[in-house]
């Protein structure tokens, strides 16, 4: 976890998920630069943080440890601490790296946490800090800073975990670490991201 890093409450990174079936709250102050090295992955399509020299866990496995595998598209994730429009309460799990959102009523799924939920709070190793998610806002398509960025991002009831609705034939797999099978979209809002560099 040492590689986590940015300011304030992300120095020892951060993320959650999205409760698409609430209303999206909108911050006064204008956003500033976002959180980028978050990636979609491939085989289960959720995001994920790829910053921390570890690939987490991917509920759809792997043949070699069971890791998240990066499309190569580093997207940008904001902070509460960044301000701007979208909805709060998204954390990043400390052991399967994914994004998920804390406020919904169904529970969380984790393909590698030891008590199967995802937590912000990573496992305490003697001599290390602890890492703890920071809270992440996410745009939704009818509240959102300025034109731009790529929708079809969803939130799963299932696992509270944010996915990739868009492009399958893009992916080898859609799997939902719940039942291992494919996300759902039911409840959920069209949520977007914006590309690290770009102006969308």
């Amino acid at each position: 976890m040492a590689n986590i890093g940015r300011r304030s409450a992300l120095r020892l990174v951060a993320a959650a998920s999205v409760a698409a079936v609430s209303g999206l709250a909108v911050t006064a102050r204008p956003a500033l630069a976002a959180q980028h090295l978050w990636g979609t992955c491939t085989r289960c399509r959720v995001l994920w943080f790829t910053g921390n020299g570890t690939r987490g866990g991917c509920p759809a496995g792997d043949i070699l440890d069971g890791g998240h595998h990066h499309f190569g598209i580093d997207w940008m994730v904001k902070t509460v601490e960044d301000g701007g429009a979208g909805q709060p309460g998204w954390r990043w799990c400390a052991w399967c790296q994914a994004l998920w959102f804390n406020g919904g009523t169904g529970g969380s799924a984790c393909p590698s946490s030891r008590i199967s939920a995802h937590s912000p709070i990573g496992p305490v190793v003697v001599g290390q800090p602890t890492a703890v998610s920071g809270e992440y806002v996410l745009e939704d398509i009818t509240n959102r800073d300025r034109p731009g960025g790529f929708s079809g991002w969803r939130w799963c009831f299932k696992c509270s975990g944010l996915w990739d609705a868009t492009s399958n034939s893009l992916y080898t797999g859609n799997v939902c670490p719940r039942d291992r099978q494919p996300h759902s979209l039911a409840g959920s809002g069209d949520y977007l991201l914006r590309r690290f560099g770009s102006t969308r």
